[in-house]
């Protein structure tokens, strides 16, 4: 099978997740996305604990959106490549592709082993409002980089974010229309986010 991992904290997983994993799906030459939510990040973001992101996400799943749950059972650093390798090596049928948002260029020249990373596995770029897709601006554009930016007329971007939703939740604003009711009952029984 085709599979597009879609990593990320997922703190928490929302509907924008779904809908980019949906459309991937809809717009690129795939079999399933599997949602992957890091052990820990990388570049040391406040994380709530694994096991309530690994339990949401699973909220957002569906038929041929799966959860993987690889990283958090290794215990990874956050590095890409150790993730992929792991997946290479354990799922030797599959072919696999990375999927990121555009927001996540400026910065992929910090991800570790970087170029490796991108001339092994292809990568899916998923535009994002506000951040630019062009390759070339972050020389991420040479032939051996196998990037892929994803452009279809039919395509829905959206701003919204994890970020976006801890924000409301100290605010105490809405966030129903934001997450599955799922997340929201999870969130609010747990008293995550509050502070």
């Amino acid at each position: 099978m085709k599979i597009g991992i879609l990593g990320g904290t997922f703190n928490p997983p929302h509907w924008g997740h779904q809908l980019m994993a949906q459309q991937v799906l809809e717009f690129c030459d795939l079999d399933q996305v599997w949602l992957t939510p890091c052990f820990k990040h990388t570049f040391e973001k406040d994380l709530i604990p694994a096991r309530h992101r690994l339990k949401m996400a699973k909220f957002i799943s569906s038929l041929k959106i799966k959860v993987c749950n690889d990283e958090i059972k290794n215990k990874l650093s956050g590095q890409t490549i150790e993730l992929m390798n792991i997946l290479a090596s354990k799922y030797p049928q599959h072919e696999f592709k990375f999927i990121i948002g555009s927001d996540n260029l400026g910065s992929f020249k910090k991800w570790g082993q970087w170029q490796k990373l991108v001339s092994t596995w292809p990568f899916l770029v998923f535009p994002r409002p506000g951040f630019s897709d062009d390759l070339k601006k972050y020389g991420l554009d040479k032939s051996e980089y196998k990037f892929e930016v994803i452009k279809h007329p039919l395509l829905v971007t959206t701003n919204l974010s994890s970020t976006i939703i801890r924000q409301r939740i100290k605010q105490d604003l809405d966030i129903n229309n934001l997450v599955p009711k799922s997340v929201a009952e999870y969130i609010k029984i747990d008293q995550l986010y509050q502070n």
